[in-house]
């Protein structure tokens, strides 16, 4: 496979906004916009060389948004074209084809003031690696919602994007002689809007939304609401959350439902833990799932419906005080798979569920201070790969809560440090196995039957209860 000089932009060549297409339905109802952007970006390879590539990003947004109610963007396609001879590091993974997953960055902006926000977790399918051929990889996946808080045109711009590439065989399973992923960054050469929805008012008359709105709250949200004194009123809003149950399963024999979980993540070389999902620290993340009944107890397909946020303080080097915000984000278990998964076998004596675990995170740390001192880490200190997560846990039933426990490594982090490397610090005194991850499940709000809703924030557990008894 020979190696270009430089990438060429192939089909994919013009920069800007493609197309945004806002029509009508008969009758005169408006239908959602088709938007369609070429774009233009600068990657760096695994080698620190940079070269040019064309993204195509398509997706379905809502013609119009109201104030306070989630604008829900349809299911993304960005389509990465790497022209003719794919680059040698690609060609390096030794598969007859690659799979990845990539992660698109956006700006969310109203009324002049921004947010940012990550669409993570968009797949591709297992792709030919072809000599002379170009190299082009369509990554697909479902995006979080946004709710403005305030009316005016919300526009959604793209930014930076991560595409992790992993090989496959002929057949889209993964080689014998697997070859570890490579990451590739790139950087949007200027801006490239994706859409614009208009944003009417209709907030709750009870609670009408100030002339002078705030920016529009992201998933993840940038400013943490006001603080009740109440953990779990801090975190439960008073009624059903809008994105409960906005999961779909394989067929009808799946029902869609919601969640709040809570616990501790041990840093084990700090010899400190972090709140996981701590409301205090903001919003706390919703766990949107489906579940299915089956012969021996019941399957749970999970995710989260924005990251996870918590801000710790750990002593490094057992003295200096370093606080820092830690963000989980979650990821596929694999390109094309579920991205959490929940199996619960009930023993057929005593009734108790053994419950098993399965989920892929990638940490992100930021806004880090030594002492009182701010410490630049940029804006992408994260995890080189993501974290492998596997929980188990006996209870009662799997829909109506308890703990689950397990431990965990902590990969080592790239891109730390706006001057200098900081990876070497974050390796040094925080990645590494053993680290102890305690779940504490709420009970599970079904929508549909008005089953234990709103859901509930449950308390972290500090401590293993006794094993659930018939």
């Amino acid at each position: 496979m020979r190696t270009p000089a430089r990438w060429r932009l192939g089909a994919v060549t013009a920069v800007g906004l493609g197309a945004l297409v806002t029509g009508s339905l008969p009758g005169g109802a408006a239908r959602a916009q088709e938007a369609d952007a070429a774009l233009t970006y600068a990657c760096r390879l695994p080698s620190g060389t940079s070269q040019e590539v064309g993204v195509r990003v398509r997706g379905t947004f809502p013609a119009t948004g109201t104030a306070g109610r989630p604008v829900r963007p349809g299911r993304v396609t960005a389509t990465v074209t790497i022209p003719e001879a794919a680059p040698s590091e690609v060609g390096a993974l030794g598969g007859a084809s690659v799979a990845g997953i990539a992660e698109l960055g956006v700006s969310v902006r109203q009324n002049g003031r921004a947010a940012q926000a990550t669409w993570p977790g968009l797949t591709t399918p297992a792709t030919p690696v072809a000599d002379g051929a170009d190299l082009v990889l369509a990554a697909s996946g479902d995006v979080p919602p946004v709710t403005p808080a305030g009316t005016g045109d919300l526009t959604f711009t793209a930014g930076d994007l991560a595409l992790e590439l992993s090989p496959r065989d002929a057949h889209g399973g993964i080689p014998a002689d697997a070859k570890p992923a490579i990451t590739i960054g790139c950087e949007p050469s200027g801006e490239h809007v994706l859409a614009a929805v208009p944003v009417a008012g209709g907030a709750d008359p009870a609670r009408p939304a100030p002339p002078n709105a705030a920016p529009p709250e992201t998933v993840p949200p940038e400013t943490a609401p006001p603080k009740t004194g109440k953990r779990a009123a801090a975190g439960a809003p008073g009624e059903t959350p809008a994105e409960c149950g906005r999961f779909t399963g394989p067929d009808d024999d799946w029902y869609p439902g919601c969640v709040y979980l809570s616990g501790f993540s041990n840093v084990t070389k700090l010899k400190g833990a972090a709140i996981l999902n701590d409301p205090e620290s903001g919003r706390p993340a919703l766990t949107n799932l489906v579940y299915s009944l089956t012969d021996t107890g019941a399957s749970v397909r999970q995710r989260f419906v924005s990251p996870l946020r918590s801000r710790s303080t750990f002593l490094t080097f057992g003295f200096m005080p370093t606080t820092a915000t830690m963000e989980m984000t979650q990821r596929p278990l694999g390109p094309g798979e579920d991205y959490g998964t929940f199996e619960a076998v009930s023993d057929m004596q005593t009734g108790i569920q053994s419950v098993s675990a399965h989920m892929r995170m990638s940490i992100r740390i930021s806004d880090v201070s030594v002492n009182g001192t701010p410490l630049d880490v940029g804006g992408n200190c994260r995890t080189a790969t993501d974290a492998d997560i596997a929980l188990k846990g006996r209870m009662t039933s799997v829909l109506e809560g308890g703990m689950l426990d397990g431990s965990f490594s902590i990969p080592r982090f790239t891109g730390c440090g706006a001057g200098e490397d900081l990876g070497p610090l974050f390796n040094g005194t925080v990645s590494g196995p053993g680290n102890l991850l305690r779940v504490s499940l709420g009970a599970t709000c079904i929508p549909d039957a008005d089953i234990s809703c709103p859901p509930v924030v449950p308390t972290p557990a500090r401590t293993a209860p006794p094993p659930a008894t018939g």
